[in-house]
């Protein structure tokens, strides 16, 4: 749904909640009109957006509550790069010595084969169903092309072959990760390692001093980022009733799904169930984090 060059994504069957459909890559430039067109549409009982936590904006008279990111800031590659522990450095400069090689790629028909490829080759990651796992060519193609005039990829590549890969975008001050992604083939070369130290690097080259990956996580992933530096970046996150239904909802705080009104030790029983009965549905191990 549009409105007027704003695409939103809409979830809920009882309850409706629309988001813009690209978050941390869009953000409203006038709220306030945003939100009346929002309700003349009724394309929903609440709107949910974003501000980022680096950039100096007004604060808005609605609920909030903090979207947690990962985020490194930085004043230089080389005073980040000398901050790591020595066994973070080590791993990011593995690739060199295993033959990998980090380049600029184009989005051609030779890289989506290569992208399909790495796609494909486990049905799981992250303990969770892959959801690019058996798209078509045409698909992950369309896929990799939002946002054209602010995105650039980086390929590694080992003997030729893309074995992980990274769409960066670069925004107001930040370079954002798209999607990045590497091999369980060839993980001992550390390629998402590097992937990382070449985002900084390129963030730096371009005078930004802030590098964002992902939302803020725990367990594999999340000790995969704090070893790079990454720290929790809460960015305000506004919640707008567009009717009384959605005023309602805000009083009672049915607008947040249930997963985020699990305890953490909870959370962390229920995922490891989920990824032991996701590994023997899929006829697997689960797989372990890329770190």
């Amino acid at each position: 749904m549009l409105i007027g060059k704003t695409e939103l994504s809409v979830s809920g069957r009882v309850l409706k909640i629309a988001k813009l459909r690209h978050e941390w890559f869009e953000y409203l430039d006038d709220p306030q009109a945003f939100i009346q067109a929002a309700k003349a549409a009724r394309v929903a009982d609440i709107l949910t957006f974003l501000q980022e936590a680096h950039v100096e904006r007004p604060k808005l008279p609605f609920a909030s509550e903090p979207a947690a990111a990962s985020v490194v800031t930085f004043k230089s590659f080389e005073d980040w790069w000398n901050g790591l522990h020595f066994k973070a450095r080590n791993k990011a400069r593995k690739v060199q010595k295993t033959g990998v090689e980090l380049r600029p790629a184009q989005l051609d028909d030779e890289f989506v084969r290569g992208v399909k490829k790495i796609y494909d080759e486990q049905p799981l990651r992250q303990g969770r169903k892959f959801t690019h796992y058996g798209k078509s060519l045409a698909t992950i193609k369309e896929d990799l092309s939002s946002f054209p005039e602010c995105t650039f990829f980086i390929g590694a590549y080992f003997q030729n072959e893309l074995i992980g890969f990274m769409k960066l975008f670069e925004g107001d001050r930040i370079l954002r990760t798209v999607h990045i992604i590497a091999t369980f083939e060839h993980r001992d070369k550390c390629v998402m390692d590097a992937l990382i130290a070449k985002g900084v690097e390129l963030a730096s080259a371009k005078g930004l001093h802030h590098f964002h990956y992902g939302d803020w996580a725990y367990r594999g992933l999340g000790v995969f980022r704090v070893k790079f530096g990454f720290e929790r970046h809460d960015c305000p996150r506004y919640f707008v009733p567009l009717n009384s239904r959605g005023e309602l909802a805000l009083k009672t705080g049915l607008h947040r799904p249930l997963r985020e009104r699990v305890p953490q030790p909870w959370k962390d029983r229920l995922i490891g169930a989920r990824n032991k009965w996701n590994a023997w549905r899929h006829g697997g191990k689960p797989a372990a984090a890329e770190d």
